[in-house]
């Protein structure tokens, strides 16, 4: 399965991996395995990690490097966790030598530039880079099998969406084995901040729902400012509109300081991956995003419209 990936790489001294824009656990979780299955197979290589990552694990985790421009010139470039370079959080992957990709997203077919590894199948990236590293017979260093579980547990929302949960939990195991500090990372996710508690109050009292069955939030530059809230800190709390009973679609739209909103839809059920690339996203199935380039209630209007159209197809299916 990695045969075209593993000769890319031999190919090259330096490698510079780069994750999506707006990382999260899986595209930086990804990013640092990824890095430990490469130093394993060749330690003489140079491997760099391109983009901001997620900084509240770097405790435990390491921090993405500053590379220069005439590194990314001279190296290989893998993007992980996303379908093409236009995703990349690092621009400069376009000035690369080469390219690869290891996925798990709908395959738009637009990225060309190289070999490839795409599953949707998989629950996550680091799903599939532990199986990278369980074929290529490799005892992945502890801070690898950290990543990787990390990327694993937090785009499964904590094994809640998973289609093989046999083939998930022995992979889980291979990281658990080699040294994952899976307690360390479980106290990680579970802390919570002041801030985040108002936003959760905010979130349950102020969020709209459609007849159909379509539950959402809008989040305005200014009510972020005032819940002294990230917009992606908004919105990577999604989830808790899903635990609302008799919404099988959920999702919310937050404004960033320059006007762009960030989109997020998740669902229990319908598909909801074509709803979010119309408007120019993608993603999951069940799990997509997009980005719209101002706060305009007419397209949120017609956003809801288009997932109220997907839950009454649906449900007649």
């Amino acid at each position: 399965m990695f045969k075209k990936i593993i000769e890319q790489i031999e190919k090259y001294d330096s490698i510079v991996i780069f994750g999506h824009v707006n990382p999260d656990g899986d595209c930086y979780g990804a990013q640092v395995g990824l890095r430990e299955i490469i130093k394993a197979l060749y330690p003489e290589k140079k491997v760099y990690l391109a983009g901001t990552g997620c900084p509240r694990f770097f405790k435990i985790l390491p921090k993405t490097d500053l590379i220069r421009d005439d590194v990314i010139e001279s190296s290989l470039a893998i993007l992980v966790d996303a379908n093409d370079l236009s995703r990349m959080e690092d621009s400069r992957i376009r000035n690369a030598k080469a390219w690869c990709k290891i996925d798990h997203h709908i395959d738009t077919g637009s990225f060309v530039e190289g070999p490839q590894v795409v599953d949707i199948n998989a629950n996550s990236a680091c799903d599939i880079l532990t199986r990278m590293a369980i074929e290529c017979n490799i005892n992945i260093s502890p801070t690898g099998a950290t990543a990787l579980y990390l990327g694993i547990l937090t785009d499964s929302a904590r094994f809640q969406f998973v289609t093989d949960y046999v083939s998930t939990f022995k992979r889980s195991e291979y990281l658990a084995r080699c040294g994952a500090d899976i307690k360390t990372l479980n106290v990680l996710l579970a802390k919570t901040n002041e801030n985040s508690l108002a936003a959760k109050g905010y979130i349950l009292t102020h969020y709209k729902k459609s007849e159909e069955g379509v539950i959402y939030i809008v989040y305005t530059k200014e009510t972020l400012r005032n819940l002294h809230l990230s917009t992606n800190d908004a919105s990577n709390m999604i989830n808790l509109l899903g635990n609302v009973e008799g919404y099988p679609i959920w999702c919310s739209f937050a404004e960033y300081s320059d006007g762009k909103v960030r989109v997020e839809i998740r669902s229990n059920g319908p598909i909801i991956q074509p709803c979010a690339a119309r408007i120019g996203g993608g993603g999951h199935a069940q799990a997509s995003g997009a980005q719209l380039e101002k706060l305009d209630y007419k397209v949120i209007d017609d956003v809801i419209e288009d997932l109220n159209n997907t839950l009454r197809e649906w449900r007649k299916s």
